[in-house]
């Protein structure tokens, strides 16, 4: 590999750690937002859940879904930023449990 490609490949890695890093703390807000629903909001189809979010002038989308509810009734719900580039396309994903009492676990 060239010297030039490298050092365009180094100088690209920072930008993406900035991108994943800026949607990271945009799921994490958006993730809390989610937190508050209640149980029966968070069961509605992906395709009703799903938003998408101007954050600081950047658009983002956040896919969000029920991924499995346990024979005890326990919601594992989880929401997945996407809308800037990132180092390999690994996008950063927030995840929690809800409750039937609408209590929350990680």
């Amino acid at each position: 590999m060239s010297a030039t490609l490298i050092n365009f490949l180094s100088m690209l890695f920072p930008q993406y750690m900035k991108n994943f890093g800026f949607m990271r703390t945009a799921v994490i807000k958006v993730g809390k937002e989610f937190e508050q629903k209640s149980y029966q909001e968070l069961l509605r189809p992906a395709e009703e859940l799903s938003i998408t979010r101007l954050v600081d002038g950047e658009k983002l989308t956040f896919s969000a879904e029920s991924v499995k509810v346990e024979k005890n009734g326990d919601l594992h719900f989880c929401i997945d930023a996407n809308g800037l580039s990132t180092l390999f396309g690994i996008k950063p994903s927030y995840q929690f449990i809800k409750r039937k009492d609408g209590s929350i676990y990680y």
